[in-house]
């Protein structure tokens, strides 16, 4: 890669990070989409696990006063069995129909009324965790998948970030651990560009810190829904895109 694509890239994580820090999500779906800009699904998709690590372990330095433990100890029972079976079913299942089906899960939560479902039940959040890693493995972006799994639980907009950074940031370990031991990913091979854009990842994650602390409960609601739904008809039609060719 040439110097110039390097540094839209890092300028891209930066901004990426941001919203990640701002939101709790689309982070991870905006560097993804960079990362298969210039690389293929087989190489984006490894790489995105490997910096969405580290900008998951920066929201946790920045939020971790807010962190639930419970549910992140709950979340964390079936990561890495999930991540081992998509790992072994990698090249099996087809991304595309996963890819609509997040996003048709996405659209069904941010419709749901606040309030109007029963609290979450434990077991919930295991299943999550399972789901999250297994999808991980082959669609890459399902962090809107799990902050919708907690919009539906009105979890606070801190509480929401920090939690969520966590629960990913396990996700992101297990996947890079399968990629590289399970998989055979060379992480070596892209050592360079790695370093450069986990730096900016966590810049951004500071700045978006600074920004979100001026955002209210109710606004952060309500920007919140309108970015899932914007997520999730962009996976709709990133899965129609690779259907119709």
């Amino acid at each position: 890669m040439s110097p110039v694509i390097y540094m839209v890239l890092a300028l891209g994580v930066v901004l990426a990070s941001i919203v990640s820090a701002i939101f709790g999500l689309a982070g991870g779906t905006l560097i993804f989409a960079m990362l298969s800009w210039g690389l293929d699904a087989k190489q984006a998709i490894p790489l995105h696990s490997a910096i969405q690590v580290v900008g998951n372990l920066a929201r946790f330095t920045a939020f971790w006063r807010f962190i639930k433990w419970r549910v992140v100890g709950l979340f964390s029972i079936l990561l890495l069995p999930g991540a081992w079976l998509g790992g072994l079913l990698f090249n099996y299942f087809n991304p595309i129909l996963l890819e609509f089906l997040v996003g048709a899960f996405i659209l069904i939560s941010i419709f749901i009324p606040e309030g109007k479902l029963p609290p979450t039940r434990p077991w919930m959040f295991v299943v999550l965790g399972f789901l999250s890693s297994f999808l991980g493995m082959i669609v890459a972006v399902t962090g809107p998948f799990i902050a919708s799994f907690f919009v539906l639980n009105n979890i606070a907009k801190e509480e929401l970030i920090a939690t969520k950074s966590v629960c990913q940031a396990l996700t992101q370990i297990v996947k890079t651990g399968v990629f590289l031991i399970s998989v055979g990913f060379d992480f070596g091979q892209y050592q360079c560009l790695l370093l450069i854009l986990c730096v900016a990842t966590i810049l951004g994650t500071f700045i978006g810190k600074w920004l979100m602390e001026k955002i209210s409960q109710h606004r952060f609601n309500q920007l919140n829904r309108i970015l899932l739904a914007i997520i999730a008809l962009g996976m709709w039609l990133d899965a129609l895109r690779h259907w119709l060719n």
